[in-house]
């Protein structure tokens, strides 16, 4: 939409204490708090032009997606979901 939902988070992952810079680093309880949980990702098109069909996330490489869910992971090693839109010529 014209407004994005703030809660609409395409990013949710923290620094472990493997990594550098251990002042940055967070237990799981505090990824909300230090972590980067946030609307990042964003898909532009003209509205008087385009009408919007659908939007989807993926944060597992399966279309599908785990709120709550800290990625990058084994199986999906991004940092940002995956957003898919269709969109139809007005």
């Amino acid at each position: 939409g014209d407004t994005p939902n703030p809660t609409n988070h395409t990013t949710y992952n923290a620094r472990t204490f493997l990594q550098p810079q251990l002042n940055k680093a967070s237990k799981r309880s505090e990824i909300l708090k230090k972590g980067d949980v946030n609307p990042k990702d964003f898909i532009l098109f003209n509205k008087g032009v385009y009408k919007l069909v659908r939007t989807t996330k993926d944060n597992t490489g399966k279309k599908r997606f785990i709120e709550n869910w800290v990625f990058p992971t084994l199986d999906f090693p991004s940092d940002h979901g995956i957003l898919s839109t269709q969109i139809v010529k007005i």
